[in-house]
């Protein structure tokens, strides 16, 4: 079994931080503005086309972490702001978390002017039990989602977040209920000249500096198929993810099986760790052994690996690659990314990324049989949106690969 931990943001756009919308958002302002306008004087990155990451931002005496504003036609549809959630801002107790929903909700009474209610939240809204405040005014509705549960000391805190948005449907919108069909899916399939196959518009979800890579690869290919409820932060909790420690392949494995019988989707193991390991874990340490090098640990045995070694070994003969390329040729032509599993650092050009050495999950978006290479894309977000890489290579790191179909 494998953690997978990764970690480290890009920089923000120079500008000062906190700016306060509450005005805008009250009047509704905030929904009238191109996205250009709506985030002047706010230190922002752009993922992708559809959503702007904003570090902070002001309501009146509430300041939000990180917050992610949803697009449409460039214009501000909805806003999600992080009030504390457990990878970026550690374990917290009952008495502080208790502390920060009493200050959300006053801020949000005091900025629309009427007093917020508890609202119940069903399954198709969410994937983890939630409670709510929900405030609606003339010009907005907002919605404030805590997940917690246990008292005193089995008290145990995911996340606290507030949703804003123009208008109660798109504040609902991203459920299971709005999935993409399997005809939409395939208008994502772009063909290249030179052969390169690969899917647009696979939204990117920066995970930041914690080791949500999992949470947030998986929640990509649900905002990909429509269903944005399934975020990150949801699934860390499902997945049992450590902010510092990454998720456990088994953790992921068991929660997405449940996960997608709640969500409309499939959810296919392709290659598991434990077989990926064990099929080549013999031949490696015979090679080794050959060559007076290493045999590979059991405690991690791609993070203790010879790049030269492992290549050979995994990807030495065509039909490994081939037969590799062949299921991701499958899947991608069926409009789907695949969840893929690696070890990064082992390879040159693998050593810069934010993440330096060990276990990663990300996504394959293209491939191309001819030049045997494949199209992937990592949480980190615009920078490392899509990368080229050659299948041997591919092959050497792999540690699983999944798929989430829909039905």
């Amino acid at each position: 079994m494998i953690r997978l931990t990764t970690c480290f943001a890009l920089l923000f756009g120079a500008s000062v931080l906190g700016a306060d919308l509450s005005e805008r958002l009250q009047s509704g302002e905030f929904w009238e503005q191109s996205s250009q306008k709506a985030v002047i004087g706010l230190r922002h990155t752009r993922p992708d086309a559809g959503h702007v990451r904003i570090q902070s931002i002001n309501i009146g005496e509430l300041t939000t972490g990180e917050t992610i504003v949803t697009l449409k036609d460039d214009q501000p549809v909805m806003m999600q702001a992080m009030l504390y959630n457990k990878g970026d801002d550690g374990t917290i107790d009952e008495e502080s978390f208790n502390k920060k929903v009493t200050e959300a909700r006053a801020a949000m009474d005091e900025m629309t002017g009427v007093k917020g209610k508890m609202r119940a939240i069903g399954r198709r809204d969410a994937a983890v039990k939630l409670k709510a405040w929900e405030w609606k005014w003339e010009n907005g509705i907002a919605r404030l989602e805590i997940n917690a549960s246990g008292k005193k000391k089995k008290f145990a805190a995911e996340f606290l977040r507030l949703n804003i948005a123009c208008d109660a449907k798109t504040l609902s919108s991203g459920s299971a209920s709005d999935s993409i069909s399997k005809t939409e899916l395939k208008e994502n399939i772009v063909t290249e000249e030179d052969g390169t196959v690969w899917l647009k518009n696979v939204p990117m979800i920066d995970q930041g500096q914690k080791g949500y890579c999992a949470p947030a690869t998986i929640a990509r290919v649900f905002a990909f198929y429509g269903m944005e409820k399934v975020d990150q932060h949801t699934l860390a909790d499902l997945c049992e993810s450590q902010g510092n420690g990454g998720t456990s392949t088994r953790d992921i494995e068991a929660a997405m099986k449940l996960i997608c019988k709640s969500y409309r989707t499939k959810f296919i193991v392709l290659e598991d760790y434990a077989t990926s390991i064990t099929s080549f874990e013999g031949a490696y340490n015979k090679l080794a052994k050959r060559k007076r090098k290493a045999a590979l640990a059991k405690s991690d045995p791609l993070g203790t690996a010879d790049a030269e070694i492992l290549l050979e070994c995994r990807a030495g003969k065509p039909n490994q690659v081939n037969s590799w390329l062949r299921d991701i040729k499958k899947h991608i032509d069926a409009g789907s990314p695949v969840v893929w599993g690696v070890t990064v650092g082992i390879f040159p050009e693998e050593v810069s990324l934010p993440q330096s050495r060990g276990g990663h999950l990300r996504l394959i978006i293209g491939y191309n049989i001819k030049e045997k290479t494949i199209i992937f894309s990592d949480s980190w977000g615009a920078a490392h949106a899509r990368k080229t890489m050659d299948a041997d290579k591919a092959v050497s790191i792999t540690s699983g690969r999944y798929v989430i179909k829909l039905r």
